[in-house]
């Protein structure tokens, strides 16, 4: 989905136009107004009979007791009655309230979109105009649950149009744009998990966030196929069910990262670390770890078949098992525990020889 066909889908299922909110509040106030007469008036009527037909069992025939009576009655049913009247207007205020921020969202947004587009006098992208409209779609998925979504989804269509790694301009960037790390952070940073039963996998595959900083991050089942993060910074993150099949994670700094059941098959995370890691479950079937720091990692139940772990520090990993390492492409001057290191060459010594051919 590109920026065009997000901002298409948002507006025609998410948030009507200023005319439409404006007769919408205009038909309200008609409607209330017609209300509020037909309740003045039934009022009126209670007030004047009711009274009457209560005393009337009472066979009071002294003219000022019953006038006493009917007055008492009338006091009493009119607080009951502007109780009510009072509940009903706090209801139509609340409408009315509604409305009003409905209008003020539609125009927010509409500002903000259009800051997304802002360019320079050279034809170049305005940064400074676009992070105010980056920001302002932010406040409004927090302040909105129904708009949370479709606002992500916007984001993420603006970063596949502005950041893919299949632009050729894109291609001769060293490192991340400021508007993309903007947008990667305030996803990272969403109010609800992306990973949420009601919300569907954001695509960014084949995106550039070389260099990327974004500590403590939540990325939960996006997907980030193909994409080019080498040299990304992101401890701490929450990378649980991520896809990163096949992306460039060479040198990326993933310590003590949540990567539970995250897809890295094919992956290269040469020179990467990863101490303190979760990877349980991870599938690192055909990953390239070369050189990666693993040391102090939960492996327990990851897929390691065909994995290149030439020089990877193994050094005091968790739940790593004999029947994992057996599975994988190389050992060559990986670093292991002795307990996993003497069975290993025992049973497997070829894993130990020198690889034949270097990983792309």
């Amino acid at each position: 989905m590109d920026l065009r066909e997000a901002f298409k889908k948002y507006k025609q299922s998410k948030i009507p136009s200023v005319s439409e909110i404006r007769e919408k509040a205009s038909q309200h106030s008609k409607t209330s107004l017609f209300i509020v007469i037909i309740l003045v008036a039934l009022l009126l009527l209670a007030l004047q009979f009711i009274p009457h037909f209560q005393v009337a069992q009472f066979k009071i025939t002294n003219p000022k007791d019953l006038a006493d009576a009917e007055n008492s009655y009338r006091a009493t049913l009119a607080q009951i009655l502007g109780g009510i009247a009072v509940g009903i207007g706090i209801y139509y205020t609340w409408q009315r309230n509604n409305i009003a921020q409905e209008g003020q969202i539609t125009e927010r947004f509409t500002r903000a979109v259009d800051q997304l587009g802002a360019v320079d006098k050279d034809g170049d992208p305005a940064i400074e105009i676009r992070l105010g409209g980056i920001y302002a779609l932010e406040r409004i998925a927090n302040e909105s649950d129904k708009d949370y979504l479709p606002i992500m989804e916007i984001l993420t269509a603006y970063v596949k149009k502005n950041a893919s790694i299949e632009d050729s301009k894109v291609k001769e960037q060293n490192k991340i744009r400021l508007d993309i790390q903007t947008i990667l952070t305030v996803i990272g940073r969403c109010k609800y998990p992306i990973s949420d039963g009601e919300y569907s996998r954001l695509d960014m595959s084949k995106i550039f966030a070389a260099h990327v900083d974004l500590q403590e991050a939540s990325f939960g089942d996006i997907d980030f196929d193909e994409a080019n993060f080498e040299g990304a910074f992101l401890p701490s993150s929450i990378l649980e069910g991520t896809n990163f099949c096949r992306t460039n994670l060479k040198n990326a700094k993933l310590v003590a990262c949540n990567l539970e059941q995250a897809l890295l098959s094919k992956a290269n995370l040469e020179g990467s670390v990863l101490a303190m890691a979760n990877l349980k479950g991870a599938h690192l079937n055909g990953t390239n770890l070369k050189g990666a720091n693993l040391q102090w990692s939960n492996l327990e139940k990851a897929d390691l078949e065909e994995a290149n772990l030439e020089e990877t520090n193994l050094i005091e990993t968790e739940n790593l098992t004999i029947e994992q390492l057996s599975k994988v492409k190389t050992l060559y001057k990986t670093k292991l525990d002795p307990e996993l290191e003497k069975p290993l060459r025992e049973k497997y010594p070829a894993l130990f020889d020198e690889s034949d051919q270097d990983e792309p």
